[in-house]
Order: C-alpha cells, then sequence, then structure tokens
C-alpha cells in the first residue's frame, strides 16, 4: 500500500537526520505512540484497530494501563493475524465481501511486519482536503513539515475542551499550509467547527483545509515546481482518486500576473491571502478527473454566471455591492489575465470598453441602436459575432476603426475557448469603467 512506501520514505529520511537506525516498529512504540495513543484522546483514527475495540475483561483484569494494552494488542495482530484494513492501514478488509475489499488479489504474498508499521506512519502524515479525502506527499521537505504539526496536535487537543479527536488527517492539513506560508506552532491557529456527535452532542470539529487554498500556498512556495500526490479516502468504502500532477509553476502565473499588472493599483490589488481564498467551480473529486490541477482547475465559482450566454440568453453583469464580491470580482479578473496570458489582450479589453462608452455617448437622444450593438460585443460567444459587431460600430464611429483592427488581429490568432473569456474581460472593464465617478 502507498501508505507504506510513504512511511517507509519518511522513515529512512527521519533515521538520517536523527543519527538513528530505528524499525518502522520502534519508530511507532517510541515516537509515534507516545504522541497519538498515550493518552485516552487519540490523534489518528484505524477503524477496527485494537485503538477503537473494547478492552475484554482479561485484559482489563490486568491492572496495565489501557493504552499499554491496546498496543500490545496491535503488536500481538500484526504478528499473528493475516493483514487486514485495522491493522495494515489502507489494505482491504478481512472479509473479502467487504466493501474495502477490492483491488485485493488470489495470489500467494507475504507481507512483511515492516509493510504494517509503516502503513502507521504513511497515514499520520496524510493531509486532509475537505470531502473526506486525503493526500500524501513524497516530498521529505513536506513529510517533516506535517510532522513538526504532530505535537502541536497532541497540545492542542489537550488544551481545547469538546474537541473531537483522532482528526490527524484533518489538522495536518491545515498545519502544512499554515507551515508552508511560514507559520509555526506559536501563531497556529486552526479551523474548527461545530458539529453535532449522535453520542456525544455538540462538539469542535477540525475540517480539512480547503483544497485551492492548499495548492495555492504550495505554489507561492515552490513557484518553479511541479509535484506529484496520491490522493484518496478510507472510510467504510476506500476509494482511490489516484496520482495527481500539480502544476505549480502554472498556477502561480495567477500571482505573477497580480506582480506585473496590479501592484500600482491600490483599489485591486489582492493581497497573497485573498487570492488563497479562491473558490472553486468544482469540488477535489471532480476536479481529480483530469488526472492534473492546473491554472484552468481553480476556475472562480461564479465566473460562469457572466460568460457570454448562448441561445438569446442575456448575459449577466457583475455588480459590486460590499467588500466580499468587490474582491470576487478582482479574483475572476485576475484569473482570466492568467489563463489569456497576453498583456495585448488586457489592454485591448480595457480599451475596446472605453470605446463602447464613446460609441453610446455619441448616439443621437434617445436612440437606442448604439447601446444594443455595445451589448452585443459584450455578449458575443464566437468570432464571427464579435468580430461582425466590431464592424458595424466602425461603420457609425471611425475612431474605433484602428484600435477594432488591432484587436481583431490579436483574437484571431486566439485559441477559440479563450474569446468567452476575453469578452468576458471587456464586459467587466466596461462595467467597471462606467460605475467610476465621471469628471
Amino acid at each position: 500500500m502507498y501508505t507504506s512506501y510513504i512511511g517507509k520514505k519518511f522513515l529512512t529520511a527521519w533515521n538520517a537526520r536523527e543519527g538513528r537506525d530505528l524499525s518502522a516498529r520502534q519508530f511507532f512504540d517510541e515516537v509515534m505512540f507516545p504522541l497519538f495513543f498515550n493518552d485516552e484522546k487519540h490523534l489518528l483514527h484505524v477503524s477496527n484497530s485494537p485503538f477503537f475495540q473494547s478492552l475484554s475483561a482479561k485484559d482489563k483484569a490486568s491492572g496495565k494501563p489501557e493504552p499499554e494494552i491496546r498496543r500490545e494488542n496491535l503488536h500481538n495482530s500484526i504478528l499473528t493475524k493475516k493483514p487486514n484494513a485495522s491493522i495494515f492501514v489502507g489494505f482491504g478488509a478481512e472479509d473479502a465481501t467487504a466493501t474495502t475489499s477490492g483491488q485485493m488479489t488470489t495470489m500467494p504474498s507475504k507481507i512483511e511486519v515492516e509493510e504494517i508499521y509503516a502503513s502507521w506512519i504513511g497515514e499520520a502524515l496524510a493531509c486532509g482536503v475537505g470531502g473526506g479525502f486525503y493526500l500524501l506527499f513524497t516530498q521529505i521537505e513536506m513529510l517533516f513539515g506535517v510532522f513538526n504539526g504532530w505535537p502541536v496536535y497532541r497540545q492542542f487537543l489537550t488544551q481545547t475542551p469538546g474537541l473531537k479527536d483522532r482528526q490527524a488527517e484533518t489538522w495536518n492539513g491545515q498545519w502544512l499550509r499554515h507551515w508552508l506560508d511560514g507559520g509555526d506552532a506559536l501563531d497556529f491557529n486552526p479551523k474548527t467547527e461545530e458539529r453535532v456527535d449522535p453520542k456525544k452532542g455538540k462538539i469542535r470539529a477540525i475540517p480539512g483545509v480547503d483544497w485551492p487554498n492548499l495548492v495555492l500556498t504550495l505554489c507561492n512556495r515552490y513557484p518553479k515546481t511541479d509535484m506529484t500526490v496520491y490522493a484518496y479516502n478510507l472510510s467504510s468504502t476506500n476509494t482511490t482518486l489516484g496520482f495527481l500532477n500539480l502544476k505549480l509553476h502554472e498556477i502561480h502565473e495567477i500571482f505573477e500576473v497580480r506582480d506585473r499588472y496590479f501592484l500600482d493599483q491600490k483599489e485591486s490589488t489582492l493581497t497573497d491571502k485573498q487570492i488563497q481564498e479562491l473558490e472553486p467551480l468544482f469540488g477535489f473529486k471532480r476536479t481529480c478527473e483530469q488526472g492534473t490541477i492546473g491554472l484552468k482547475s481553480i476556475e472562480p465559482a461564479k465566473l460562469r454566471e457572466y460568460l457570454p450566454q448562448r441561445g438569446g440568453k442575456k448575459t449577466k453583469d457583475f455588480k459590486i455591492t460590499d467588500e466580499k464580491t468587490n474582491q470576487q470580482f478582482h479574483l475572476i479578473k485576475l484569473w482570466i489575465y492568467a489563463m489569456l496570458n497576453k498583456s495585448e489582450l488586457f489592454q485591448s479589453a480595457g480599451q475596446i470598453a472605453q470605446l463602447l462608452h464613446e460609441f453610446e455617448a455619441v448616439s443621437k437622444q434617445g436612440k437606442t441602436t448604439h447601446r444594443q450593438i455595445s451589448e452585443e460585443v459584450r455578449s458575443a460567444t464566437n468570432l464571427r459575432s464579435f468580430v461582425d459587431k466590431l464592424g458595424e460600430i466602425i461603420a457609425i464611429y471611425p475612431a474605433a476603426a484602428e484600435p477594432f483592427r488591432q484587436t481583431v488581429e490579436q483574437v484571431v490568432k486566439m485559441p477559440s475557448d479563450q474569446l468567452p473569456l476575453f469578452v468576458t474581460l471587456i464586459r467587466f472593464e466596461y462595467n467597471y469603467q462606467g460605475a467610476q465617478p465621471q469628471n
């Protein structure tokens, strides 16, 4: 299982850093057990494991502390039982007909004890990203970043009454994002939310970090790098999303565009934190279907409401009513800039918007023809209609001829799927200019 691979990879690096030579079992006993399980509240949940099961009367009669008994039961199960999900994290169920027994083989195979203990280490390094899904990173620096958060979680759980335990994966996701942003234990304030537990009533839980937030923070830390991560879920039915390529260099373009074109515009400059709050159109599972996560994967959730609409539907205008909608407006605009990635197009969008305002202004009082043609330019769904409407304006308003000609030269070279983004950018610029106070 991949949890074992990551566990062994981290253990090798940890041994090298610490000058030790611990086996996976020794690491479990010396490092993981004191932090994760030597307490009434555990940091990690492995379904049906000895740490989750009730103790027998014989166990209780031994007089040993419960955590010690559970650890001994785990060791005995690993040594005597057939590998299964209760002791080998991420493996199939012992019952071949169970929902978590997929992708199993009847071919003879031998699983080493080290593999089993390493799977516990690997799972403890997983990062929750919402929707019940986890990521496993292969980069040693990232794994140590997660590892650094283990004692912080133990302290936070101990000091926070009413906090749900056994949430290592979701904690790791929030901690890793904080660590990537240069934070440490002293300034970490993890997000929690109130939930209702059938047995305990209202509790505080640690949700997974929003996946775009983590990815956008990652690309700011590693702007020239791509990463491969493993995505999965362990629950009543295990789910494997597989290996994903994070195109961090491509996603980082959104920050580079911000720095190139907006840093001198106080009203439209977004901070790193505001960009990292971008809400995407698709959830994590749907995004993973593409096999890669790049700039297109973080398409803003509301964008399609403002794209040119087919079938005669009226294109929606963006209205800025408060600080939240203002941030959303500039996030969508920034993402479009990053997707188009051509300064000439940005300048053209603003110039066309200005010329459309001028064109409407020269119309005779009460005449709506100019306003209608302007609207059709800002709602064009294909290249032909866009160019035709620009031509109609030129016939009436020759002053727009040269700027429009230059724009057409750029647009015909553009991939067809980018035209709606360019038209939307024109519409945004048109609305923004129209909202500005007139001198």
